[in-house]
């Protein structure tokens, strides 16, 4: 966040696009638009740096282009600049994004901003973006272990639909916008590890319901097929807000209403409390991850 003197601050974010995607425009526009969308920012200025293997064709060249302008139009975000190469350092195209917004002075959101006694709210489903790479990437590791090839279908597309972009959720929380505390978009390392950055930046313990927590049936079958953790799965996607709890029913409403699900997964609480979970009548501390459990499969391989 840099303070130019003027009534906005300038926000900046970067992040890449690593895996093969459709639609690498739209992702890599979603996933830098996240991070400036928690702290209350207006995105606006994008750059891209698309790096592409050798032997690319023209026809994937120019639709990668064309979709970062696309994406950009789309979201009111002016394409402003970048560097496209042909690289043998890569083996699929791969994108790195930086993108700037402003925000203004009054208007910061930060994750540290949770307070005790606030309810915690979950916008969207858990772990897509982590289960349509894997059933994209590795749906000969998932037809092994007997998926439906109509499921492993269902669950690559959830990139496209729902996909993951947050800023229709964030943009009806922030309709209330006093109510609204802290947002926080769970990224590598899951749920599980987006609620272990919020309660360490706000310096506050977690008392988190599973059970309200919506995991899609796709998602549920591919890392039951795998034996992994959705709660620690990629979860691009989701938006996790800290708000008022007096102000939760009119937001879950306006979510329901855009056919977004939503749900009050907890409460703030205090410090000394710790981070823990509620799982078929048991309490217990939320887990941790030393990595992602994209990565660690990926490692199992």
């Amino acid at each position: 966040m840099l303070d130019t003197g003027g009534c906005e601050l300038l926000v900046a974010a970067s992040d890449p696009i690593t895996f093969a995607s459709g639609h690498l425009g739209r992702d890599l526009l979603a996933v830098n638009e996240n991070d400036l969308i928690t702290m209350g920012a207006r995105p606006r200025w994008l750059l891209a740096t698309v790096l592409l293997p050798e032997g690319v064709d023209a026809q994937t060249s120019q639709q990668i282009l064309d979709g970062l302008v696309d994406a950009a139009s789309v979201h009111d975000v002016a394409l402003v600049g970048g560097h496209t190469e042909i690289t043998p350092s890569v083996d699929r195209p791969l994108a790195i994004g930086c993108l700037l917004g402003t925000v203004p002075r009054d208007g910061v959101l930060c994750t540290s901003g949770a307070g005790i006694g606030d309810a915690i709210i979950l916008a969207g489903s858990l772990a897509i973006e982590g289960t349509a790479i894997l059933a994209s990437e590795y749906s000969s590791a998932l037809a092994a272990r007997g998926i439906d090839p109509e499921v492993v279908a269902a669950a690559a597309r959830l990139r496209d639909q729902p996909g993951i972009s947050i800023r229709r959720s964030a943009e009806i929380l922030l309709e209330d916008r006093s109510s609204v505390h802290a947002l926080h978009d769970p990224t590598e390392g899951g749920l599980a590890t987006a609620l272990y950055e919020l309660a360490e930046a706000a310096q506050v313990g977690l008392s988190i319901d599973l059970a309200a927590v919506d995991i899609r049936a796709e998602s549920a079958v591919v890392c039951n097929a795998l034996g992994l953790d959705p709660l620690g799965l990629l979860a691009s996607g989701a938006l996790i807000a800290t708000m008022d709890p007096t102000s939760v029913r009119g937001a879950l409403n306006r979510l329901s209403e855009q056919g977004i699900p939503a749900a009050c997964i907890g409460h703030v609480v205090c410090q000394i409390s710790g981070q823990t979970m509620k799982s078929d009548g048991k309490v217990r501390p939320i887990p941790r991850f030393a990595r992602d459990e994209l990565a660690r499969f990926i490692e199992s391989l």
